[in-house]
């Protein structure tokens, strides 16, 4: 009887130590983490920065492990725009915490220099962020019903889905893969020289590559793109799909920024029916009249011949051009 009656009680003592250890070292890993955010923002703060946690509270014990973040904000020592929320939710992979994921349950206010402020808001926004001894692994961001307003200028940005992935490319040292997939957009506002397009975009999907990726980090204090920029950095468009009213195409190319700010870099669209596109821009109330009857032009060539054409789309010294002609001059992005 006495043997049978061990037999019992082993298994339940094996349980009991299990459980007890197990919640210590949720309880310690949480302690740690927590102790991890704030000397981060206390990091952040003694380099410049603006940054605030207030209330933290700790949820999940005892598979998951979610702090709920109170009141932040964050601003670069360098300043240029500071987001803050009301809470965000932090969650931690108890078996791998280098894998982290954000969850907003507040709208966030991204506040830019000069005043202008910006209302993300979405039934869903997160992000998360996967590091592999410590350096960057992957990192994205989902957002559902996404929305971003602001509100000193008319209109609001709506989306249906974004997805958004970075990871670094094993093709080349510094240079980073951006994956982007956005699904039923709605622009704030007409975009100029395209107002024939209209406002709503069934769909745009990017392949894209960072170069000089590195150089994003560096501090560029009033200009936050400088050292990017002079180190030849640019941005390889390496498949580009967008369902645009009458644009309907999957391209390649390559985007950057030149001395002044301004846009630069080269698109070249495959297009079945070029003559509607042509036809649209051509018809937009910012074209001025000789570049009006040279886009007139084509668009009745195209109509005419059913040919289809790689549309040829470029920026450079300050100008915009499509297959040669001049559409528009180009204002600096920031």
């Amino acid at each position: 009887m006495k043997r049978n009656w061990l037999w019992l009680a082993v298994p339940w003592a094996v349980f009991i130590v299990l459980a007890i250890g197990w919640i210590a070292y949720w309880n310690f890993v949480a302690n740690a983490a927590e102790q991890r955010i704030r000397a981060i923002v206390a990091e952040q703060q003694a380099e410049g920065a603006s940054a605030h946690v207030g209330r933290i509270v700790r949820h999940g014990f005892p598979v998951m492990l979610r702090f709920e973040l109170h009141d932040l904000a964050y601003g670069p020592a360098g300043g240029g725009w500071e987001a803050s929320t009301a809470r965000g939710d932090l969650h931690l992979n108890m078996l791998n915490p280098q894998h982290a994921t954000f969850e907003a349950k507040a709208p966030i206010a991204f506040a830019r220099a000069g005043g202008d402020v910006t209302n993300i808001a979405g039934d869903a926004l997160i992000a998360t962020l996967r590091m592999n001894g410590g350096r960057l692994a992957t990192a994205g961001i989902e957002a559902d019903n996404l929305t971003l307003d602001d509100p000193a200028k008319d209109g609001v940005l709506r989306a249906r889905k974004i997805v958004l992935n970075v990871r670094p490319d094993p093709r080349a040292a510094g240079e980073y893969q951006v994956a982007f997939d956005a699904q039923a957009l709605q622009l704030p506002r007409p975009v100029r020289s395209f107002e024939a397009f209209g406002q709503d975009v069934s769909a745009a999907r990017a392949a894209i590559v960072v170069e000089q990726a590195e150089a994003l980090t560096r501090p560029s204090p009033g200009d936050p793109l400088a050292a990017w920029r002079e180190a030849g950095g640019r941005l390889r468009f390496e498949a580009l799909e967008l369902h645009w009213g009458p644009l309907q195409t999957t391209g390649a190319g390559w985007g950057g920024l030149d001395d002044q700010r301004r846009l630069q870099g080269a698109l070249e669209l495959p297009i079945e029916r070029p003559g509607p596109v042509f036809g649209a821009i051509a018809n937009g109330p910012n074209v001025d009249r000789d570049a009006r009857r040279a886009l007139g032009l084509l668009a009745a060539a195209f109509a005419l011949s059913g040919d289809d054409i790689d549309l040829d789309i470029d920026a450079g010294n300050g100008v915009l051009r499509l297959e040669g002609v001049t559409v528009r001059t180009l204002p600096p992005v920031y």
